[in-house]
């Protein structure tokens, strides 16, 4: 018993050194993040600084986790942030979008462009690109739910996007 007790702290001490990230891993960010926080710093700093500060910090993960949750909050920084970021992060944050679009249509089809821009429009947003072959039918089932009339435009120009990818066969073709 007494061996027991001299022997628990160094093994408690060597287990807990293990389980430390190495010198040099790539961990995700222990920032305090979250979407009140982040819209502030992009209102203060700016939203280029504020996607510097994200990737400093590997942020991206849980911010990405987050809108595809269909997070609204989060969802409405996306635009500020997407035009500063680069292209593997902007296909990213798209996937998120698209992924989120089912979960929160109101959310995702309020960041839409209206004028189906190249970042956030529907032709870019509303593609099955990479999602799973159920989406289609989700997203297609919860965009019609959708009777905001500030956005008939972009229900509209997400069902046509949709529609025309569904008869076209494009889905789950990348990103």
């Amino acid at each position: 018993m007494l061996l027991v007790a001299l022997l628990a702290p160094p093994i408690g001490l060597t287990a807990l050194a293990a389980s430390l990230p190495q010198p040099g891993t790539i961990t995700e960010t222990s920032l305090d993040l979250n979407a009140r926080s982040l819209s502030r710093q992009i209102h203060e700093d700016g939203a280029e600084a504020t996607v510097r500060t994200l990737d400093t910090h590997r942020a991206w993960p849980r911010l990405r986790r987050a809108v595809a949750a269909g997070w609204g909050g989060w969802i409405e920084l996306v635009p500020d942030l997407i035009a500063h970021t680069d292209d593997a992060t902007t296909r990213q944050l798209r996937t998120a979008l698209r992924q989120a679009l089912p979960r929160n249509p109101h959310a995702v089809l309020s960041v839409l462009d209206p004028g189906n821009g190249p970042l956030l429009g529907a032709g870019a947003l509303c593609t099955p690109h990479g999602m799973p072959a159920r989406w289609t039918r989700d997203s297609i089932h919860a965009i019609s739910a959708e009777h905001d009339i500030h956005l008939t435009h972009q229900v509209n120009d997400c069902l046509a996007a949709l529609s025309a990818s569904a008869a076209t066969g494009t889905a789950n073709s990348g990103t």
